[in-house]
């Protein structure tokens, strides 16, 4: 366990105020209406490509109060003016809208600190900055190159500026307003000035009409507890825990925040395990074109810690949660949209190569299997886990009905499901993990916890082992069992109360807590509204992983998967 990556602790968590669309994602200041970064996902480049400023962009004023239209569309206001800023959804690019509210000019000015790209860290690229005036577009044009433009930037304003002092420090000003602003972002120049010069025809009103209408249809289909709280951990994983590249194809990612400590890489975990179900929800469309682009460029590599976003491993070590994620992915997708023998049929070879790496990790005799590293991405006591192997089973009898073979998947789930009965139970309760016959470990890690096993199907809220594992891990005889004003479970990778245990908590079915999760969900103030990998117990203030979009998308999915089931008391 000294090999362990743990989550880096934070002291005192960053200030953040996220917002964008498939294509860009946009990091911006609660204080005041500042853009301090504005990105996009490559392929070419297997990371996050961002623009960075001290600030990039920034509206003049003082006395800013914040708020956001739709949870997603960060809008400030003073006396002078009102200022909104827009990811048009389905558009390469940002409007900006400045109404004033009094006479007198309007500012922006900005400073242009580097190109970033980002993966676990951020590296800051060797490049040339070029600033130009297009008179064919009438674009302001922003290029960072190497040998090559590596990203570009056009802006247009509507009217234009009556001062333009453009540069990589630029001030631009506006006698009277309201004054919109577009931002084009694309591989090169041309693109980038082309783009801004489109946004600008389109306009603001058919620019935000279309996006609200957007928004509203991901929410329409919820009907559980809290829906603002809902929508805000929905809308942000819908837009960070995913992207449609530079290159045009959609990718998956743990985050698209660079306040996420390993943001900008595919994890099938946090995509397919904790994202997948909240977009299933939300639009089946995305959620089918997103499950085919994940199977053909990732699954080639199943089970690996962490993969670059062209697919290859980024870091190596095999995870069997993580290699059920596609077939219980596909599971779920069929079950929310019927058979589909055509999909089955184009995604058989992704699967047979997740079938075929899984088989390499089979015990000599029994149907068990191993891990290298648990779902906390650390390395385990012993190789055989509950929670993965329960998975692994559950995955293969939910896909078995659409399979061409179903018999085969039954069989081998109903095997595995009867030899965990028996060698995964110790003093009447599930171990976290075990060597047959031999050692055992008692622990559970929020990240793939033994609470799941009914809701994922493994076995019923009734069955007594599981109850007493859930006693256990619930209680004070679990080590990482936190109490506090906002408790809950965490793990040695993140010593706190984790966000996980309160999807776990919710998804278990228990009355008291899922309700206590709820309360947390509600009061606590976690990373800036949002959940987080954990806790403080004592103020709720995030401790590790903050701007964790797909951990925002299982809460998502927990909300509201969660309301079934949920009168099971715990004996």
């Amino acid at each position: 366990m000294e090999l362990m990556t743990p989550a880096p602790i934070l002291d005192s968590p960053p200030e953040h105020l996220p917002t964008g669309n498939l294509e860009v994602h946009v990091e911006t200041s609660p204080q005041a209406p500042a853009i301090a970064r504005l990105g996009v996902a490559s392929l070419a480049l297997n990371g996050l490509l961002d623009w960075v400023g001290e600030p990039l962009l920034e509206v003049s004023g003082r006395g800013w109060k914040v708020s956001r239209t739709a949870d997603w569309i960060p809008v400030w206001e003073n006396e002078q003016l009102k200022v909104t800023l827009l990811a048009p959804y389905g558009e390469r690019g940002l409007a900006l809208r400045l109404e004033p509210r009094t006479s007198g000019p309007i500012q922006i000015a900005g400073n242009l600190e580097y190109l970033g790209l980002r993966r676990f860290r951020e590296e800051r690229l060797e490049a040339t900055f070029r600033t130009t005036h297009d008179p064919w577009t009438g674009s302001f044009v922003l290029e960072a190159r190497s040998e090559r433009t590596l990203l570009a930037l056009g802006w247009q304003a509507d009217p234009p500026p009556t001062r333009a002092d453009w540069g990589q420090q630029y001030v631009l000003e506006w006698d009277t307003g309201p004054v919109t602003l577009y931002l084009g972002l694309a591989p090169e120049s041309d693109g980038a000035r082309t783009t801004a010069l489109h946004l600008r025809r389109v306009g603001w009103e058919a620019l935000l009409r279309k996006t609200l209408h957007k928004l509203a249809l991901l929410s329409t289909h919820y009907s559980g507890p809290l829906f603002e709280l809902y929508r805000r951990h929905l809308i942000f994983s819908y837009f960070y825990a995913q992207a449609d590249t530079l290159e045009g194809e959609p990718v998956l990612l743990t985050s698209r925040s660079p306040h996420y400590y390993v943001s900008g890489a595919y994890w099938a975990r946090d995509g397919l395990l904790w994202f997948f179900p909240a977009l299933l929800k939300a639009d089946r469309k995305r959620a089918k074109e997103v499950l085919k682009a994940v199977f053909h460029r990732f699954a080639r590599w199943p089970g690996e810690h962490a993969q670059y976003l062209s697919g290859p491993p980024l870091y190596p070590g095999f995870e069997l949660d993580q290699a059920a994620a596609y077939p219980l992915a596909l599971a779920r997708y069929l079950e929310a949209t019927g058979p589909n023998p055509e999909l089955v049929a184009e995604l058989r070879e992704p699967l047979r190569w997740v079938f075929e790496r899984v088989a390499q990790e089979k015990h000599p005799s029994l149907p068990l299997y191993r891990t290298f590293l648990s779902p906390t991405d650390d390395p385990v006591k012993e190789p055989y886990l509950t929670y993965d192997n329960a998975l692994w089973a559950v995955a293969l009898e939910r896909l078995a009905p659409y399979w061409p073979e179903p018999e085969t998947l039954k069989h081998e789930a109903r095997a595995l499901r009867e030899t965990l009965y028996r060698q995964a139970e110790r003093n009447g309760r599930f171990v976290f993990s075990f060597e047959p016959g031999g050692h055992y470990t008692f622990s559970d890690e929020p990240a793939g916890s033994l609470l799941l096993l009914p809701h994922l199907g493994f076995c019923n809220r009734q069955d007594p082992i599981w109850q007493a594992t859930a006693l256990w891990i619930l209680g004070p005889d679990n080590p990482h069992h936190y109490k506090g004003r906002f408790p809950g479970e965490g793990s040695a990778h993140f010593p706190f109360p984790s966000g996980f245990g309160l999807a776990n908590r919710i998804l278990s079915g228990l009355m008291r807590p899922a309700g206590d999760a709820l309360m947390v969900l509600e009061q606590a103030p976690l990373d800036q509204g949002y959940a987080c990998e954990s806790f403080d117990p004592q103020t709720g203030k995030s401790r590790t992983g903050v701007g964790f979009a797909a951990l925002a998308g299982f809460i998502a999915y927990a909300l509201s998967a969660g309301k079934e089931g949920r009168t099971a008391p715990l004996t």
